[in-house]
This record gives C-alpha cells, structure tokens and sequence, in this order.
C-alpha cells in the first residue's frame, strides 16, 4: 500500500488527507502541535471536516517532523 505524508492540516490538507486515507496510509503533519490536538480530539476549527469524518479518520496525525521523514 501507498503512504501519503500531507504537510499542512488546514483548509486544504485537512480535506485532501482525509480523501487519500480511503485507498491509502496517511500521515497528516502540521507545525501547530494544538492543531494536531484539537484534529485528534475531533475537532476542525477550520469547518472544513466533521467530528465524524474525523473520528473515522484513518491517518496519523502528527506535529513530529521525524515522522515524515
């Protein structure tokens, strides 16, 4: 299986990580540890995905950089 990294969780790699996490293992990586946080408690300050997609969401989500590399 294809590994995706997605640098950037927000109005765009926010949507597009959850799109690729369907057919492919993902890694969704931001530099805003809170982000990453509030994404893994289920919330997306942006709007752009729901609490569901979210909780059904099958990707790492990290603020890591070692975990990209």
């Amino acid at each position: 299986m294809t590994t995706i990294a997605v640098i950037g969780l927000g109005y765009v790699g926010l949507p597009l990580a959850l799109a690729q996490a369907a057919r492919h293992d993902v890694t969704g990586f931001d530099i805003a540890t809170e982000r990453v946080e509030e994404l893994r408690r289920g919330h997306d300050r942006t709007g752009e995905v729901s609490k569901g997609a979210l909780e059904k969401l099958r990707a790492t989500l990290t603020a890591d950089p070692a975990a990209i590399a």
